[in-house]
């Protein structure tokens, strides 16, 4: 008879093999386009209609691509994505995490159906709506400015429904006693609920963050200058009608992939815990 021991143990590695080849398959298109950005020009596709060892282990390589995208206008685009993203983030935390106090912990007319609304905020396509948001922001002076990228993305209908599930989960008692000893409600959402929320704030922030480091319609509508392009923008322009720059277009992309993965990995732990809270709530 087989001990349970071997049977775990056997189990736990068919599971990590499992994962293991999931990771391997999804990965490795990420590899071939970051190995790509380092191939010359005339290697890029070469092995691209085999699978061999070149495929993934080119014989030559070059940093050509990589000066040329960074000596181009990548790095005021990263430069501009950095800050619309971090100014969202900003912004977006402090509007969103006071409009799920509010739906948390006040009662007032149309309660549920302004929330209905702003959970279907985030079920609508954006492209539905990019025609009357130009026309308001035309309408407003905003055009080509960082206001007409960063404003429209600061209000998060996703975002508000893990906030307010959230603050819907702190025990009202603590409300209670906080009113009791004379704080305002603005005192008990920053001194009190918003210090609890470590890990629905970090998820907001990264999720806020990616939103608007991968923006690319909205952008290309509302600031179409070079003073306000953005990253996403930059690494489409490596592709025109008359020329393609492979070379240029990987770098570009993969100079993308490896800054918005630093704020994944640093918050990916709190971002699964959220979700799976909100989930069971």
């Amino acid at each position: 008879m087989i001990p349970h021991a071997c049977i775990r143990f056997g189990l736990a590695v068919m599971r990590y093999s499992a994962l293991v080849f999931v990771a391997t398959v999804l990965l490795l298109p990420i590899y071939w386009l970051v190995l790509a950005s380092f191939r010359p020009a005339a290697d890029i596709f070469a092995t691209a209609g085999t699978v061999s060892v070149a495929t993934f282990l080119p014989e030559r390589l070059t940093f050509e691509h990589w000066r040329e995208a960074w000596s181009g206008e990548l790095p005021r685009a990263v430069a501009n994505s950095l800050f619309v993203a971090l100014t969202t983030v900003a912004l977006g935390v402090t509007v969103n995490s006071l409009a799920g106090f509010a739906f948390a912990v006040f009662e007032f007319p149309g309660k549920r159906l302004l929330f209905v609304l702003v959970l279907a905020t985030f079920m609508m396509p954006f492209e539905s709506i990019v025609i009357p948001l130009y026309v308001l922001v035309r309408g407003l002076g905003l055009t080509d400015t960082y206001a007409a990228l960063i404003l429209p993305e600061v209000a998060s209908g996703l975002v508000i429904f893990l906030f307010r599930q959230f603050f819907a989960a702190v025990p009202k008692e603590l409300y209670e006693a906080a009113r009791v000893d004379g704080a305002s409600w603005l005192q008990i959402w920053w001194r009190l609920t918003l210090p609890l929320s470590g890990p629905t704030i970090a998820t907001a922030s990264l999720m806020l963050f990616v939103h608007q480091w991968d923006a690319f319609f909205w952008p290309l509508v509302a600031a179409p200058g070079p003073e306000r392009i953005v990253v996403q923008v930059a690494i489409a322009r490596n592709v025109t009608l008359e020329v393609a720059n492979w070379g240029g277009l990987f770098a570009s992309a993969s100079t993308a992939i490896l800054l918005a993965l630093v704020p994944f990995l640093l918050l990916q732990r709190f971002y699964l815990h959220t979700i799976a809270s909100a989930a069971e709530r």
